[in-house]
């Protein structure tokens, strides 16, 4: 299991590697050295103690063997030895974890009232605490080329209409899809 909160790479050039499976970049660990009697030399055994960020390349988000061999490694990184790139991915990544297990809630309920009514005015009191949801998720994603293309929900103004259930679906459908391109490319 990997954690949602990145941490620096170790630096231990003798003892990192990086190795690619299936499309996933793993941060490997040199964890010890195995006699074989047959062979009569060594056998290194690598450990994945992480996934790699290419994005941020000194960045990883561990799992419980980084843990292991790495007990301190990884608690506080202090903010005056991060770099712009890893301040940002680490905020981005706090916002992503936090937010989206509350947009998924929101996608899954709206989903189901579309159903019911889909042409249905969303009342001024649902607009708003969904944009609450939605703000800081297009906030995060507004660097990325669509995230221009993220709106919040409009309310009933003086006569106007305000969306109704249909269209906040359409929404929420390309933040989802934004969400997981973001999660794909950037964290």
């Amino acid at each position: 299991m990997f954690y949602e909160c990145p941490v620096k790479i170790p630096e231990d050039p003798k003892r990192i590697r990086y190795k690619e499976k299936d499309g996933i970049h793993y941060v490997q660990y040199l964890a010890e050295r195995k006699y074989d009697p047959e062979k009569k030399h060594t056998v290194p055994q690598w450990v994945n103690i992480g996934k790699w960020i290419r994005s941020v390349p000194t960045l990883m988000y561990p799992n419980d063997n980084f843990a292991k061999y790495f007990p301190k490694g990884g608690e506080n990184m202090d903010e005056e030895e991060l770099t712009t790139e890893e301040e940002q991915l680490v905020r981005d990544s706090g916002t992503y974890g936090l937010y989206s297990s509350f947009f998924t809630g929101l996608y899954n309920e709206f989903k189901q009232q579309t159903r019911k009514k889909a042409d249905a005015p969303v009342n001024r009191y649902k607009a708003e605490n969904i944009n609450k949801v939605l703000k800081p998720l297009r906030d995060m994603m507004m660097g990325e080329e669509y995230g221009a293309l993220l709106g919040l929900i409009s309310t009933a103004e003086d006569g106007e209409e305000g969306m109704n259930y249909g269209d906040v679906m359409i929404l929420l459908t390309q933040y989802k899809s934004a969400l997981a391109k973001y999660r794909r490319d950037s964290l």
